[in-house]
């Protein structure tokens, strides 16, 4: 069925209680302007979509598209204008206000969470984040997802993901929020032509419902495929909306560049005749993940593309010739064999990749333009280990004027450049360091027109200086247009080469067809291996591992010395197991949510000695308890308000908190003094059946409400979100300061009841014994396994790894070794389990 065979309806809800009439204004833009440090993105930008209608809006990389859809879902306030949606005005940049108006986006940057399983970010991304809605997302997630013929699991993380998947998992999210606006921003980059199919048919499916699609791509084939207007910006200005039918794809790209593109592609290294001279790359029977028993060579000057079927292992066998992936077999350059699986072997011999993932792996996103210019020749602008600032400005000024780069200036953080500029930055270092081979992954992925003429240019200026370039593409044009010869890919090996006129878009797509069947998608397994797989991928995992250790060391003690297992010490073990499982505790919180605490340690020595002075005999012991809860929560808003009001790291927030604390704890009691009371004491200590005092129970239950929360509420799964990925979490509307600060104020809670077991054990004032456990809360943290960085961990490994924690400290004394040992067993284990889990999540990636 053609885009315009499509069937419309002419009244449908497409939100609750609202009503849309075919070609109404669904989305309507208004004297938009937005400026950001050094440039103006966009100015005075006025556009109208229909509902039932496509709208394509296309532009130059930096041209001000993914500015304006920013600013039209609610991720971006403008600087003026004003944005309805459905006849409605979006009052405030809110990406919750424009989803409840009825719009939903998939980015060309998806606003995925890594840490996250699918069905927590499909969840998120439709507000439905109650307990009901979690608890039903995996099935409804599944639902949107099957039909896409991907093998996404709903339950799998993210992470767990190939890029192309993750774009269906964002494209899902969207549609499954049946929008009245859909915003599509480069969709395709990462699909194959039947993921194409697919989604174009589903973008039917929402405009034949008289909903409206603004579609954003520099594919302008697709483009004049599927929309019906096409608007396009230009230095952040409109130059014109046109029917779809009435403009050709030459006039769409003059439109787009500004200009006629007189040459697309450079003159090949072949036009003039054979290229001749010694194979610079020789690849011979190199085998890796998804490919095998693969061989060829490229000589110096010559061009060679890796074309195929999506899936048939172009992509691991490039990252395995820079040394990214593991392989075996041999690769030479210049008759000098490499190390393989080592990127740093690679490099030294000349090889110089540009992975596809720019963002990811090709640029040094928060460091500057020139500082990722000269990032591979730092001794070409250095003097005795010195970088030169003037060299390094004079370096990159002259590659942004050669590589015509649009950057304010070379100081400008690269990270705010467009798509296609810093692609231009990860080519330039590339050319400045001189390659023999040059291996170019999708070099033009997400580029516009002009931009992809600029880079060929690049591509082949390489070429002409000597380089062997191998250049993996899913565009055939692209690899007719620039290369000498085309390897093509089957089932992970090299099964044609076309050369020379045969190397055209038509060949190469006969011979990755005629070559292969359709990819194949492999679909969940439900067999033990595949379970344990998931399992080890899990956040459980580590405690078993913790777990073992304990019961082994348990079993080894004893028969050292059989008191290990008496009541008492079993009591005494639980005590300590408790303050460390309350204090791991508490630090998980604020960890998981990207931050850190060092005041665990000091705020509970702090509390232990404002009780000092009313938990007493004849004092107030509700008053006591009373201050401690206050100055907790006053510490955990201060430790929250600092780091995210002013955006401060949270390490020197608290460690200026936790010695301000310290000090002030010393000042009020500098002796130790005031014995707690009596009947206090001995009921935090109370011991069912002898053996298991209530603490521990508490400190358990307590522990276990909140990994229960973590999975099963909107608190818990926002608190993942914010430490998976801060700026996407922001994107999807979670109010990512109001999160951090609740998990500092939750971190500080935490602490009073270590404080009051602590207080109980030690039975007077003194501020010392407190102040170790920060450190002992990081112990607790890094052995259960939990990401240093936020967004995955465990609290029932934190139970494990507490009561562990606490085995060591008690060991030395049954075994007669030194008191030293219980700070060098800790150390010893923690290091040990880092190593175990670097195995593990290695194990988790394959």
């Amino acid at each position: 069925m053609s885009r315009n065979d499509s069937p419309r309806t002419t009244a449908v809800s497409i939100a609750p209680e609202v009503e849309v009439e075919a070609g109404s204004v669904a989305l309507r833009l208004t004297g938009i302007t937005k400026s950001f440090p050094g440039v103006k993105a966009l100015a005075d930008v006025s556009l109208e979509v229909r509902a039932g209608e496509v709208h394509a809006l296309v532009g130059e990389n930096g041209a001000g598209k993914s500015t304006l859809m920013a600013v039209a879902s609610g991720a971006l306030a403008q600087d003026e204008g004003a944005v309805e949606i459905g006849g409605r005005s979006l009052e405030e940049a809110s990406p919750d206000e424009a989803r409840h108006l009825g719009l939903a986006i998939v980015r060309q940057d998806p606003a995925l969470l890594p840490d996250l399983t699918v069905a927590e970010n499909m969840a998120i991304g439709s507000g439905e984040t109650t307990m009901k809605g979690l608890s039903s997302a995996p099935a409804k997630a599944q639902a949107h997802l099957d039909p896409w013929q991907m093998g996404i699991n709903a339950k799998a993380r993210v992470s767990s993901l190939s890029v192309e998947q993750r774009f269906v998992v964002e494209i899902a999210k969207a549609l499954s929020l049946k929008p009245r606006v859909l915003i599509l921003d480069e969709p395709t980059e990462h699909l194959n032509s039947d993921e194409v199919q697919r989604l174009f048919r589903r973008v039917r499916e929402v405009v034949s419902a008289n909903a409206a699609v603004v579609y954003i791509s520099h594919r302008i084939p697709e483009v004049k495929s599927i929309s019906d207007r096409i608007t396009v910006l230009r230095d952040g200005q409109v130059r014109g909306t046109f029917e779809a039918a009435d403009v050709s794809e030459s006039q769409i790209i003059e439109l787009v560049v500004g200009r006629a593109l007189d040459t697309v592609f450079p003159p090949k290294g072949s036009a003039s005749g054979p290229i001749v001279g010694t194979d610079t790359l020789v690849v011979t029977s190199l085998s890796g993940s998804h490919f095998h028993d693969v061989s060829f060579a490229v000589k110096p000057g010559e061009m060679v593309g890796l074309a195929g079927v999506q899936g048939n292992g172009q992509e691991n066998l490039i990252r395995a010739i820079a040394g990214v992936d593991s392989s075996s077999g041999k690769v030479t350059i210049n008759g000098r064999g490499v190390r393989l699986g080592s990127s740093s072997s690679s490099a030294k011999a000349g090889v110089v990749y540009v992975p596809s993932d720019r963002h990811g792996e090709g640029l040094f996103m928060p460091m500057s333009v020139g500082e990722n210019i000269v990032m591979k020749t730092l001794g070409k602008v250095s003097r005795a280990s010195v970088i030169s600032e003037s060299e390094t400005r004079r370096v990159a000024h002259q590659e942004i004027d050669r590589q015509s780069i649009k950057t304010p200036s070379q100081r400008t953080v690269v990270s705010s450049l467009s798509g296609g500029n810093q692609q231009k930055v990860v080519l330039a270092r590339t050319l400045l360091s001189e390659p023999k081979v040059l291996l170019a992954e999708e070099p033009t992925q997400g580029v516009d027109a002009g931009a992809r003429v600029d880079i060929y240019k690049i591509l082949r200026e390489a070429a002409d200086e000597g380089a062997a370039v191998l250049i993996l593409s899913s565009d055939g044009v692209e690899l007719e247009g620039l290369c000498d010869r085309v390897l093509i890919m089957s089932r992970g090996e090299i099964v044609e080469e076309l050369r020379g006129d045969a190397v055209t878009e038509e060949g190469i797509a006969r011979a990755a067809l005629t070559s292969t069947t359709v990819r194949q998608r492999s679909n969940s397994s439900h067999s033990t291996a595949s379970r344990f797989k998931s399992w080890l991928k899990g956040d459980h995992s580590p405690a078993a591992v913790l777990a073992i250790i304990g019961v082994l060391l348990a079993a080894l003690v004893g028969t050292v010395n059989t008191a290990y297992f008496s009541p008492f010490n079993i009591s005494n073990l639980l005590v300590i197991a408790s303050m460390l499982i309350l204090v791991g505790a508490a630090q998980q919180v604020v960890v998981m949510g990207s931050g850190f605490d060092l005041t665990i340690g000091p705020l509970m020595s702090f509390l232990v000695v404002i009780a000092s002075y009313y938990v007493i005999d004849g004092g107030s012991i509700a008053l006591g308890i009373g201050l401690m809860l206050a100055a907790s929560v006053l510490v955990g808003i201060t430790n929250g308000y600092l780091v995210t009001r002013f955006n401060l790291s949270p390490v020197v927030v608290t460690l200026a908190i936790a010695l301000g604390l310290q000090g002030t704890l010393f000042q009020i009691r500098s002796t130790p003094g005031g014995v707690f009371d009596y009947a206090v004491t001995q009921l935090v200590l109370y011991k069912i059946g002898g053996w298991v005092p209530i603490s521990a129970i508490f400190a358990i239950i307590a522990v276990l409400v909140l990994e229960w929360a973590l999975r099963r509420t909107r608190w818990g799964v926002e608190l993942r979100a914010v430490g998976s990925r801060k700026d996407a979490a922001g994107r999807l509307g979670i109010n990512t300061a109001r999160v951090q600060m609740f998990s500092y104020l939750l971190t500080s809670i935490l602490v009073v009841p270590a404080a009051i077991i602590l207080m109980s054990q030690i039975g007077v004032g003194d501020g010392r014994p407190g102040l170790p456990f920060t450190l002992s809360s990081i112990t607790v943290l890094v052995l259960s396994g939990a990401a240093i960085f936020g967004g995955r961990g465990s609290f029932i490994g934190i139970i494990i790894a507490g009561v562990l924690v606490g085995q060591l400290l008690g060991i030395p004394g049954f075994v007669g070794a030194s008191g030293a040992w219980g700070y060098l067993l800790p150390g010893l284990i923690t290091v040990a389990a880092a190593v175990l889990y670097a195995q593990l999540r290695k194990a988790r990636k394959n």
